[in-house]
């Protein structure tokens, strides 16, 4: 199995507006195309249940845990469609690859100990340190860090997400089209609390590792200047932006008045709760 020779991962967390970019590179042409191929859990060979999410939070009555159904994978990273681990990393280096070369992917910090079980089985990457992994995995790829800085309107985001398992409008997944959605500031604030944590922990990845990743944040790079977001990773992976690319119309927005209701009721039961 031969390693991409020109490779960049995006990595980040859910609800930060990653998949925005990434639809930017992708629309390139030139730039791989970046999508979360190993979200995989090692027990289900899917990606996880919304539940997932909510490890040691408390009821909240959301009903999140309560609905059983499995989350359906796409092509891309459903397991069940290849024989065995070795073979979906050769679909994904298809899949994710463009005409010249690069090769790239999102990855989501959660999903890094599922990809390191599956990468155990291969005798090649067996017990390599992450970083080492990442670099043999991907033949020593570049790195760009996505982050949003307000991580209550990202908890808000994954909140709904979890409830409605719609994470893009353009396309709404199977099921209640009209879900009772529920607030909850335990959910959100747990969420907020998940979500910084692991932005922290790719903070620390790089640090121990001495990689340099290119740093986007939501707010300030992305919304408002796609076409200059988009640059900056093509000159940090080293490729030449094609003359007449223009950004495409933006994916939906899924951010609404619920959500602007929800972000009020945040702060307003953050203030009256007292500070621990």
């Amino acid at each position: 199995m031969i390693p991409p020779n020109h490779a960049y991962i995006v990595c980040s967390t859910q609800r930060s507006g990653s998949t925005y970019l990434c639809d930017l590179l992708a629309s390139t042409g030139v730039t791989g195309r970046p999508l979360e191929y190993f979200e995989a859990r090692t027990e289900t060979g899917s990606p996880p249940h919304p539940g997932y999410f909510l490890a040691g939070l408390p009821r909240t009555g959301a009903g999140i845990r309560d609905d059983q159904r499995s989350t359906d994978p796409p092509d891309y990273s459903d397991l069940s469609s290849v024989d065995g681990w070795e073979a979906h990393l050769e679909r994904t280096f298809e899949l994710g690859t463009t005409d010249n070369g690069v090769f790239a992917t999102k990855l989501m910090w959660n999903q890094l100990p599922d990809l390191e079980q599956h990468a155990a089985a291969v005798p090649d990457f067996a017990g390599l340190p992450r970083s080492e992994l990442l670099a043999e995995l991907f033949g020593h790829p570049s790195y760009v860090w996505m982050r949003r800085l307000d991580k209550v309107r990202q908890a808000i985001s994954m909140w709904r997400a979890l409830q409605t398992r719609t994470w893009r409008l353009e396309n709404p997944t199977a099921g209640d089209e009209n879900p009772q959605l529920s607030y909850s500031f335990d959910g959100i604030e747990h969420l907020r609390r998940r979500l910084s944590a692991d932005d922290d922990a790719w903070g620390r990845f790089f640090e121990r590792a001495a990689i340099e990743p290119l740093e986007l944040y939501y707010e300030t790079d992305v919304k408002p200047d796609p076409e200059g977001a988009v640059a900056r990773v093509l000159a940090h992976i080293g490729i030449d932006l094609p003359r007449d690319w223009k950004p495409e119309a933006r994916m939906v927005r899924q951010s609404d008045g619920l959500n602007e209701e929800w972000h009020s009721a945040y702060h307003r039961d953050a203030t009256a709760r007292p500070r621990v």
